[in-house]
C-alpha cells in the first residue's frame, strides 16, 4: 500500500551570480528547483547578477520565474508601477531565455491582493510567498506557502515549539535550520504534502550556510515515492 503523495520543490530568489554553483548542487542531486529572476535587480550590481549567458544555462535546466523587472516591493509602488514591474520583468525573463515564464514571486514576500491579481492578468500561473513552516497541498496558486528557508529565522522559533509539542530538547535541535528542515522533510514522507525549500544563494554563502544546504539537500534527494518538480509543477501538473 502506497502512503499519501511527497512532494519536494525547491525556489531561489534574485539572479545572482552565485545561483550558478546552486545549480550544480541541485544538479548533482536530481532536485528540481525555480529560480526567480529579477534581471534589472536594484539591490546588487550588475556584476554581481547572472548574465544573459548564465541565465539560458540555468533555464536549460531548470525552471525560471519572475521576480520584478528590478526587484522592488510591490507595496511601495502604485498599481500602475507594479502592473509594469511585473510585465517588464516577465518579458525582459522570456525575452533572454526565449521561452514562456509562468511562475512568478512576490520581492520581499510583500503583496496585497490586488497584486495577485496583476501577476495573474500578467498571464502568471502561480505565485510564491516567504510564508514558511508549511507542508499543506497548495490551496492557492497566487499564495504558494514555503516550508523551510535555507537561513537562521529567530522569529520563528515559538512556531517551532509548536510543531515539535513543545518538546524542549527537540525544539531547540530545531532552531538549526537544517535540523528543522530534516525534521519536517522526514514527516512529510509520513503525512504527505508538500516539502518546499527556498532561499537566496548569496544569503546561504554570506551566512556560511553552504554546509547546511549540502546537509538537507543530500537528505531529501533520490527518495523512492518522493515527486520532485518545480513550483509551477504544484499547480499545472502533467
Amino acid at each position: 500500500m502506497t502512503g499519501p503523495p511527497a512532494i519536494v520543490t525547491t525556489s531561489w530568489d534574485d539572479g545572482h551570480v552565485l545561483d550558478a554553483r546552486l545549480a550544480e548542487m541541485l544538479a548533482a542531486r536530481g532536485i528540481k528547483a525555480t529560480f526567480y529572476i529579477a534581471p534589472e535587480n536594484i539591490e546588487f550590481p550588475a556584476s554581481e547578477l547572472l548574465s544573459p549567458g548564465g541565465l539560458r544555462d540555468l533555464a536549460d535546466r531548470f525552471e525560471i520565474g519572475g521576480h520584478t523587472l528590478r526587484h522592488r516591493r510591490l507595496t511601495t509602488l502604485t498599481l500602475d508601477e507594479a502592473d509594469a514591474e511585473i510585465r517588464d520583468g516577465k518579458a525582459r525573463v522570456e525575452e533572454l531565455i526565449q521561452r514562456p515564464v509562468t511562475s512568478f514571486c512576490y520581492p520581499g514576500g510583500c503583496y496585497r491582493p490586488e497584486h495577485a491579481t496583476l501577476a495573474e492578468r500578467a498571464g502568471f500561473r502561480c505565485a510564491r510567498t516567504v510564508r514558511r513552516l508549511s507542508t499543506a497541498p497548495v490551496s492557492n496558486p497566487f499564495e504558494l506557502r514555503t516550508t523551510v528557508q535555507a537561513r537562521p529565522h529567530v522569529r520563528d522559533w515559538p512556531k517551532v515549539a509548536v510543531i515539535n509539542g513543545f518538546r524542549p530538547v527537540r525544539t531547540a535541535r530545531c532552531t538549526d535550520w537544517a535540523t528543522l528542515a530534516i525534521a519536517l522533510f522526514d514527516r512529510v514522507l509520513v503525512t504527505g504534502g508538500v516539502f518546499h525549500l527556498w532561499g537566496h544563494s548569496w544569503e546561504i554563502d554570506r551566512l556560511g550556510q553552504w554546509d547546511r544546504l549540502t546537509r538537507v539537500l543530500d537528505h531529501i534527494a533520490h527518495r523512492e515515492g518522493v515527486s520532485y518538480t518545480t513550483n509551477g509543477g504544484l499547480v499545472v501538473r502533467p
